[in-house]
C-alpha cells in the first residue's frame, strides 16, 4: 500500500506531455499502442502507470524505463529519426534512472541553455544506447554531474570537438562509449579527469594513441 495520497500533478502532466511526444515521434498507425496506461482520467495514479516507478513514501517519480517506447517500422537513418525534447524530463526533480536506449533518437533539442539540465540533481543512471547522438549531445550530458553509470553503446559520439567533452562526470562510475565514431579525439571526452570510472566500455572504436 502506497505511503502517499497519489502522484504529483506536476509530474502527472508531465507524463502526458511525455506520451504525446512519443507519440508523434512514431509511426502514426502506433498511436493507440503507446503507453495505453497513461490516461487523462483525473481517477487512476500515474505511479501504477507501466513504466513509471515512483518513491514510496512521496510518491514522486524515481525511474522512468522507456527503452524502446517510440514504435516505428523503419530505423533506416535515411528516413530520418526524431530529435529528442529532453526539457520534457525536467519536472521530474526526483529521477534517479532514465533509459531511453533504442529509441533512435536523432538529436538534443537546444531550445534550453545547457544549465538546465543540470537541475536533475538526483539522476544517476542514463541509458541511451542504440540512439543516434552525436557530439551535440555533449555539452548536455556534461551538465548532469550527479550521473554514475552512463550508456552510449551505438550513436554517433566521435569527441572531436575539444569544449564537448565528459570532464565534468567526475561521479562516473561506468562508462560505455562502444561502437560509436570515436577516434582521434578520443583525448578530447575529458576521460582523464573521470578518476572514480571503474568501468570503460570503448570496444569497436577506431582508437589510436592515447585517451587522456
Amino acid at each position: 500500500m502506497h505511503g502517499y495520497k497519489a502522484c504529483f500533478d506536476k509530474e502527472r502532466t508531465a507524463l502526458l506531455e511525455l506520451k504525446s511526444f512519443f507519440i508523434s515521434a512514431s509511426d502514426r498507425e502506433y498511436a493507440d499502442e503507446i503507453l495505453t496506461s497513461w490516461v487523462d482520467d483525473g481517477i487512476s495514479d500515474c505511479c501504477d502507470w507501466e513504466r513509471v516507478n515512483c518513491d514510496a513514501t512521496t510518491g514522486q517519480v524515481i525511474q522512468l524505463p522507456l527503452g524502446f517506447a517510440k514504435k516505428s517500422d523503419s530505423y533506416d537513418s535515411s528516413d530520418g529519426f526524431p530529435i529528442l525534447n529532453f526539457s520534457l524530463f525536467l519536472p521530474f526533480q526526483e529521477l534517479q534512472i532514465l533509459d531511453l536506449s533504442g529509441n533512435y533518437f536523432d538529436g538534443w533539442n537546444e531550445n534550453r541553455d545547457y544549465d538546465s539540465f543540470g537541475s536533475l540533481k538526483k539522476l544517476k543512471i542514463l541509458n541511451l544506447k542504440f540512439n543516434n547522438f552525436n557530439d551535440s549531445v555533449l555539452p548536455y550530458l556534461n551538465t548532469l554531474t550527479s550521473l554514475t553509470n552512463l550508456n552510449l553503446y551505438y550513436n554517433r559520439i566521435g569527441g572531436l570537438n575539444p569544449s564537448q567533452g565528459l570532464a565534468n562526470l567526475r561521479n562516473l562510475k561506468a562508462l560505455n562509449l562502444s561502437w560509436n565514431g570515436i577516434s582521434s579525439g578520443a583525448t578530447r571526452l575529458g576521460l582523464g579527469n573521470l578518476t572514480n570510472l571503474e568501468v570503460l566500455d570503448l570496444s569497436a572504436n577506431r582508437i589510436s594513441g592515447s585517451l587522456c
